[in-house]
C-alpha cells in the first residue's frame, strides 16, 4: 500500500538536490557570483580581496557593511577592554581619532603584529611607556584588521 509513493518521493528529492547542485555551480539564479566576505569564510584568493582589504582614502565614503561587522569584531574580541571609543583611556589608549591620528599602515601592524612595532616604532614604544601594558597580540587577521578601522572611521566621522 505504501510502496508506491515512495519511490515517486525519492525521485523528487534527487531532482531537488541536483537543482540545488546547479545554483551553487553556477553561483545563483542569474550566473552572478555573490561573495560578502564579512557573512561566509575569507577567501583571500578571491580576485575582490585585495581591493576590500586596500586602505580607504581619506574621503571615500564609509563602507556601511564593513563598519557594521568591525563594530561587532570590536566588541566580540574584546577591544573595548582595554580601548574606547568615547574619549576615556582605560588600559590603552582611547581610539576615537586614531583614523585622523594614525595612517592605516601604522594601525595594521600595531594591531597584527603589536610586539614587532613595539621593538621597532617610536610612537608605540612611547605607547607601552604611557599605559605601561604593552598591546598583546591579539591574533586578528586582515579582513577583521580592516573592518575595525572601517568601524573607526566611521567613529571619527559620525560620532558612532
Amino acid at each position: 500500500m505504501y510502496a508506491q509513493p515512495l519511490p515517486r518521493l525519492h525521485s523528487t528529492l534527487f531532482r531537488a538536490a541536483w537543482l540545488v547542485l546547479l545554483l551553487f555551480a553556477t553561483g545563483g539564479c542569474d550566473g552572478e557570483e555573490e561573495w560578502s566576505p564579512l557573512e561566509g569564510p575569507w577567501d583571500p584568493n578571491h580576485p575582490e580581496a585585495q581591493a576590500i582589504l586596500a586602505p580607504p582614502a581619506a574621503d571615500d565614503p564609509i563602507d556601511r557593511e564593513m563598519a557594521d561587522a568591525g563594530e561587532r569584531w570590536y566588541r566580540v574580541r574584546g577591544c573595548l577592554a582595554c580601548h574606547r571609543v568615547d574619549g576615556t583611556d582605560v588600559v590603552g589608549p582611547a581610539l576615537n581619532g586614531v583614523t585622523e591620528r594614525r595612517e592605516y599602515e601604522w594601525y595594521r601592524a600595531m594591531v597584527m603584529k603589536p610586539d614587532s612595532m613595539l621593538q621597532v616604532d617610536p610612537i608605540a614604544q612611547d605607547l607601552a611607556r604611557m599605559y605601561r601594558v604593552p598591546m598583546p597580540d591579539q591574533g586578528i587577521g586582515e579582513l577583521r584588521t580592516r573592518a575595525i578601522w572601517e568601524y573607526l572611521r566611521r567613529v571619527d566621522r559620525e560620532g558612532r
